[in-house]
């Protein structure tokens, strides 16, 4: 009997626990994905001293590296983080940065050329889950940060190269931006960002920055 009762109590716990940090309107569950939930299992530390069949240790396997994919958007922008769950791909997307204010949507055109509104999105995706997103969200028919970037081209200028350069800022505008809410989200909460994480969002700034040098703007 009370075996049963402490049993009960865990499953109650382990509950408002899940409720806490993933029910709907939570601060946790924001427009935005606030990084991976301390109340995970870190993707190191779950194989952290694990020998796996062939006799090598994971602590010598490749580091986790998040790839940017971006995609199209065509729904409520405020619904992005729960289309991501429904459709299974929140173990392989890690975390996502809309790249256009609400109301400044791209108008494309789908498969079946049918013209919508939809919202350009960076995604940060684990490399075995590329393929799902794009399967789901489909292939963009442009270059992100080419001439042809919907992005570029909304931009107040005549001159290409001016072009670029405020796509770039506006770029890293919103990368830092949201790069500190993931860190200031961090401290609150108190866990530390994965270093993986951290890594993209700080590999995608160094690529915003160099492209602005290379057309002379730093």
């Amino acid at each position: 009997m009370v075996c049963l009762s402490l049993h009960r109590v865990r499953w109650v716990f382990s509950n408002c626990i899940s409720s806490l940090f993933f029910s709907p309107g939570n601060s946790r569950e924001t427009l935005l994905f606030g990084g991976p939930d301390p109340n995970r299992s870190n993707m190191h530390e779950s194989t952290k001293g694990t020998e796996p069949d062939n006799g090598v240790s994971t602590r010598d396997s490749a580091p986790i590296r998040l790839h940017t994919v971006r995609i199209l958007f065509s729904h409520d922008i405020t619904q992005l983080m729960k289309d991501i769950k429904r459709n299974a791909l929140d173990d392989v997307v890690v975390d996502a940065v809309p790249l256009q204010e609400v109301g400044a949507q791209h108008q494309a055109q789908d498969e079946h050329d049918c013209t919508k509104n939809a919202f350009l999105v960076d995604l940060a995706v684990l490399e075995s889950g590329i393929l799902r997103v794009r399967r789901k969200y489909g292939i963009i028919k442009f270059i992100p940060l080419s001439s042809d970037d919907p992005i570029v081209l909304q931009q107040p200028a005549t001159d290409p190269d001016l072009k670029k350069a405020l796509c770039y800022q506006h770029l890293h505008s919103k990368y830092l931006q949201e790069y500190e809410k993931r860190r200031d989200l961090a401290e609150v909460l108190g866990y530390e960002m994965h270093e993986y994480l951290k890594n993209w969002y700080d590999g995608c700034l160094r690529d915003i920055t160099r492209r602005l040098a290379q057309l002379g703007y730093f």
